[in-house]
């Protein structure tokens, strides 16, 4: 009973600690295997991300060869007691393009103007961007030293998490 409370208030945590962030970290490898780090604002929709990036961007290409990327969101430096111990998610993700003729461009564009506002929707007009849905193949949530939970595999808040020990 007590493990479920705590799970549940972690599953809750998660999703007010992802519902708090604008933007997310973004790991994927190059064509020749070199390595990009980046950002996005994201938008989450039925258990998933979904980031609109322009394909000037280092990482838009990247994204569009890549089977799977690396997110990474977290609490500002300003937020924290030590910057050893910032709260995180990280999540291992499938990488998937969205076409823009598709209905899921448009529910995905919406959403996405809602929360990051009139930009978007100039941003959507503009040839050069590109929608990716990242969905969560694994995950783990790191509140602070001794404090981390693996995530259930493919979902981004879970009530089955794991406390890793070491």
């Amino acid at each position: 009973m007590k493990n479920q409370r705590l799970a549940h208030e972690l599953e809750q945590e998660i999703t007010s600690f992802i519902d708090s962030k604008g933007s997310l970290m973004l790991a994927v490898s190059d064509p020749e295997g070199q390595p990009i780090a980046s950002y996005s604002p994201f938008v989450v929709y039925q258990g998933e991300l979904y980031i609109l990036v322009s394909a000037l961007a280092l990482h838009t290409l990247a994204l569009q060869n890549a089977n799977n990327a690396s997110v990474l969101i977290i609490d500002d430096e300003a937020d924290c007691d030590t910057v050893y111990a910032r709260r995180r998610l990280q999540y291992d993700m499938a990488v998937e393009s969205v076409v823009r003729e598709d209905e899921l461009w448009h529910i995905i564009g919406e959403a996405l103007l809602r929360r990051h506002g009139d930009i978007v929707a100039q941003l959507l007009q503009l040839g050069d961007f590109q929608m990716f849905k990242l969905s969560p193949r694994s995950g783990r949530f790191v509140k602070g030293f001794g404090r981390a939970y693996e995530l259930a595999p493919n979902t981004l808040v879970s009530d089955q998490l794991d406390h890793i020990r070491g």
